[in-house]
C-alpha cells in the first residue's frame, strides 16, 4: 500500500466525454503522477486509453471503493455506482457519452464534499452531449456550484501567475449588461482576491474591466462604468482590497500580463477569454496551457482551458499541458 495512503486523501480526475480527448489526456498524465491519484469513470475506457497511450493495461487497479488501499506504480480507477459501459463514437454527441461525464463529475463532487478526495480535475465534456440528459446544462461551473449548495462563484482562468475571473460566462451578449450588476462585480472582486491569497499572494493587486470600448470614455460610449463598474470599484476599496478600475480591456489585460496586477476582474466571457487562451498558446508546438478554476466553493476543482478535441479524439494524441497544469494547481491550493 502507498504510504500514508489512507491518510492523505488522494486527488480525483474525471475522464470526461468518453468520446473527446478526455480519457487519453487522463491516463497520460495519471501515470506520469508521483502523487496520489485516481481516475474516476468507466474502467474499460481507461483500457482503452491506455491501449492508444502505449500503457501496459494491467498497470489498472479497479478500486472497489475509494477506501481502498492503493498500490505504487497503478493506475488508479474507481468507476461511480450506476455508471453504465457503452460504445465509444470518437467525435459524436451521444447522450451516453453526457450521461457518463455528468456521473463521473457528480461523484467526484460528492467524493470532494465527503472529504474522501482532496481536489478534484475534471477533463473536458460536451455540453451538447449533456444536455441530452440535463436539459439546460450549461457547463462544469455552475452544475458543481448547485451541488455544493452554492450561490456566490465564478468562473476563472490561471496562467501561471496571472488570473482572470468572470462575471458572467454562457450567456447571450445582449445579456451581459444587465447581469454586470454592482454586487456581482463586487462579489466576483472578492472571491479572487480570496483565491489570490490563497495561492500564498498576501495583498492582491486586481484590475477590474469595464464595460465599454475605452471604459466608456466618461460617458461617451455608455454609462455602465459610471453607474456600475466605478461604484462596485469603490465597494471593493472600501472592503480593503486593492481594486483598479474600471479600465479599457486592452489596457487592463497588458498591465496583468506586464505584473502590474496578479488578476482581472473581466465582465463577460469573450473579453477575458480570448486575451488569457492566446497568452497560453503556442501554436508552433500546438500547446494550450492554462487552468479554468472555479471559485467561492467549499471543495477545488480545476480543469484544462480546452475543449473535447472531437476533430481529433481517438486519432491523435493531443496535447496534455493543460491539463498538467490544472494538476499541478490543484495539487498548490491543497497542500
Amino acid at each position: 500500500m502507498e504510504k500514508n495512503a489512507r491518510v492523505r486523501p488522494p486527488l480525483v480526475i474525471t475522464l470526461g466525454d468518453p468520446n473527446g480527448v478526455g480519457p487519453r489526456l487522463s491516463v497520460r498524465a495519471a501515470s506520469r503522477e508521483k502523487k496520489p491519484v485516481v481516475l474516476i469513470g468507466d474502467p474499460s475506457v481507461v483500457e482503452r486509453a491506455c491501449h492508444a497511450e502505449g500503457i501496459d493495461p494491467a498497470s489498472i487497479l479497479v478500486l472497489p471503493d475509494m477506501d481502498a488501499p492503493r498500490a505504487v506504480g497503478k493506475l488508479h480507477v474507481w468507476s461511480p455506482p450506476g455508471l453504465e459501459s457503452g460504445t465509444i463514437e470518437p467525435g459524436k454527441v451521444t447522450a451516453w457519452a453526457g450521461a457518463q461525464a455528468l456521473l463521473c463529475v457528480d461523484a467526484a463532487t460528492d467524493l470532494c464534499l465527503s472529504g474522501k478526495a482532496r481536489a478534484m480535475v475534471t477533463a473536458p465534456l460536451a455540453k451538447e452531449s449533456v444536455a441530452l440528459t440535463l436539459p439546460g446544462f450549461s457547463g462544469h461551473t455552475g452544475h458543481i456550484a448547485r451541488r455544493c449548495g452554492i450561490q456566490a462563484h465564478c468562473l476563472s482562468l490561471n496562467l501561471g501567475k496571472m488570473w482572470a475571473a468572470f462575471v458572467t460566462t454562457h450567456i447571450p451578449l445582449a445579456d451581459v449588461s444587465r447581469e454586470c450588476t454592482r454586487e456581482r462585480i463586487v462579489a466576483t472582486g472578492r472571491l479572487l482576491h480570496a483565491t489570490l491569497q490563497r495561492t500564498g499572494i498576501v495583498k492582491p493587486r486586481i484590475g477590474v474591466a469595464g464595460l465599454n470600448p475605452h471604459a466608456g470614455e466618461h460617458g461617451l460610449f455608455g454609462r455602465e462604468e459610471i453607474d456600475v463598474v466605478e461604484p462596485a470599484v469603490q465597494d471593493m476599496l472600501a472592503e480593503g482590497l486593492d481594486a483598479t478600475g474600471p479600465l479599457p480591456a486592452d489596457v487592463v489585460f497588458p498591465l496583468l500580463k506586464a505584473g502590474r496586477f496578479d488578476g482581472v476582474v473581466s465582465l463577460y466571457h469573450d473579453q477575458g477569454h480570448p486575451v488569457m487562451k492566446t497568452l497560453g498558446f503556442d501554436l508552433r508546438k500546438g500547446i494550450l496551457r492554462g487552468v479554468n478554476v472555479t471559485l467561492g466553493l467549499p471543495i477545488v476543482r480545476t480543469s484544462p482551458d480546452h475543449g473535447t478535441g472531437f476533430d481529433i479524439a481517438w486519432q491523435e494524441p493531443g496535447n496534455d499541458a493543460s491539463l498538467r497544469d490544472a494538476l499541478n494547481l490543484a495539487h498548490r491550493m491543497t497542500r
